[in-house]
């Protein structure tokens, strides 16, 4: 869903080839799934979630989805299928990596947590108890990702939607209705069920089977042999008022439950049997993020207005380094449950970790930022060097060396 004025820049912008609006939201996101981890702070209950049926996993999902099919249907399209795959799978070599190293810090964490203390609730919690009683049965299913500790279950269903990803590039270059009708099926048969299974006996809670569809959809539009080909309904006018009533009536029931959490004497208007599960992607939960997509799509500012705001840079920096940013903030949100334990339950001592820890996430990807900048322009000078360079001459024999 490309904004309006996509192609609208100020002269005296910097030229880009990133559109910082991407990673402004997928920072928002980002920053968002990490306030939603830390147990019992006080913005939690006002996030994404309070004013939607869906939450900022949706927006991870669509956007992942939506960068991929850019930058590796580009690929695909240029250099075909093999060399496309082979960068997708790269990637998704990367993300499992990120999957199998989060795994390891969190049974560390807890292990020192109970050296430390002796209190057993974290190991619980974050669902590794078994690992210390009987570690090798859980070694392979950590390795095919059907072990899966809490915070760290959305990367497994990403690795494998990239370990696909190349069938789907493949068949967009053919039709786009021969992705999105199998997509739609296996969505669909989520519903009735269709999910995997971990090694302790639970669901995947982010059901692959129904989460490729918003990543496929987010696919869709990021490709670049398909922009603007739902042109006619994300830019009708019908279809935007549509959403922005719906995504209205969603921010009224939300609110008015958030409302009710903290003044009982004010109904809520959420009935209980709502349905918005998470795991299959429930049809209100992607009804309510694409409507809500389609109104911040008209609110967005041209390429590079974001940049230019200090605020908004910020959270562009943690766009750019999301993998990285996503890791650091899911370790950041276990020691919070650690406080949370410590603490016991003090709200005001997790607000703190709260902002704590986006302050560390900011400074974490500044950094990382900075770091790519200063590679970029040693890469950039080291061939102008290479030519500046003066030839260097031996120097003449000394008759006196003769003799030595």
């Amino acid at each position: 869903m490309t904004p309006p004025h996509a192609g609208s820049m100020s002269a005296a912008a910097p030229v880009s080839r990133r559109d910082d609006r991407i990673d402004f939201l997928r920072g928002i996101a980002l920053l968002v799934i990490f306030i939603d981890h830390v147990p019992k702070n006080w913005f939690e209950p006002f996030t994404l979630h309070a004013f939607a049926f869906s939450d900022a996993a949706e927006v991870f999902f669509f956007i992942s989805g939506y960068v991929a099919a850019m930058v590796y249907g580009r690929a695909m399209l240029k250099k075909g299928f093999v060399p496309a795959a082979k960068k997708v799978w790269r990637r998704a070599g990367v993300v499992y990596g990120a999957q199998l190293l989060l795994l390891v810090a969190v049974v560390m964490l807890s292990g020192i947590f109970l050296a430390a203390t002796g209190d057993e609730n974290f190991r619980w919690i974050f669902r590794v108890y078994w690992v210390f009683e009987h570690p090798l049965p859980y070694i392979l299913p950590a390795l095919t990702l059907h072990y899966q500790p809490a915070y760290s279950d959305i990367l497994p269903c990403y690795v494998l939607l990239l370990a696909v990803f190349p069938l789907v590039l493949k068949g967009f270059t053919r039709s786009a209705w021969l992705v999105l009708v199998p997509s739609f099926g296996l969505w669909l048969a989520a519903q009735f069920g269709l999910n995997l299974w971990t090694s302790t006996g639970d669901r995947w809670f982010f059901n692959p089977f129904a989460w490729q569809l918003l990543f496929v959809l987010g696919a869709l539009f990021g490709h670049p042999s398909l922009k603007g080909w739902l042109a006619f309904l994300v830019d009708s006018p019908w279809a935007f008022w549509g959403a922005v009533a719906f995504a209205g009536m969603a921010a009224v029931v939300q609110l008015s439950e958030t409302v009710n959490q903290f003044v009982p004497a004010v109904p809520s208007l959420h009935p209980a049997w709502l349905p918005l599960d998470k795991t299959a992607l429930s049809a209100l939960r992607l009804l309510s993020f694409l409507a809500l997509a389609m109104v911040v799509r008209r609110m967005l500012p041209p390429v590079g207005a974001l940049s230019r705001n200090a605020s908004a840079l910020a959270v562009i920096r943690c766009g750019r380094s999301s993998l990285q940013v996503f890791t650091f903030g899911v370790l950041l949100s276990s020691a919070a449950v650690v406080s949370l334990i410590l603490s016991g339950d003090n709200k005001l001592v997790q607000s703190m970790v709260c902002v704590a820890g986006l302050g560390a996430q900011f400074a974490y990807a500044a950094w990382r930022d900075q770091r790519r900048e200063n590679v970029a322009a040693d890469q950039a000078l080291a061939p102008v060097m290479v030519r500046a360079k003066p030839t260097v001459r031996p120097p003449p024999d000394n008759p006196l060396d003769r003799n030595i």
